[in-house]
């Protein structure tokens, strides 16, 4: 149970983080990443757009931590 557990924490956690990291790279990358753009969920969202780079960083530091505890996971 704590293998399928931690499998889909770390799923989780790496979409959270390409999610933040397209996005950001959306933002910053002053339109050299097209792709990212469509990728990106956050984009998409019209209330986000004026905090867009603090919502994509959020993110990414959000992938981080669940990436973290699921690697915390142990079996019995």
């Amino acid at each position: 149970m704590a293998r399928i557990a931690r499998l889909a924490c770390s799923a989780a956690g790496l979409v959270l983080c390409l999610q933040g990291a397209a996005g950001l790279a959306g933002e910053l990358g002053a339109g050299v990443w097209r792709w990212a753009e469509r990728i990106s969920v956050l984009g998409r969202l019209p209330w986000l757009t004026d905090y867009a780079v603090f919502a994509n960083a959020s993110l990414l530091i959000a992938g981080a931590a669940v990436l973290v505890a699921a690697a915390r996971i142990r079996g019995r």
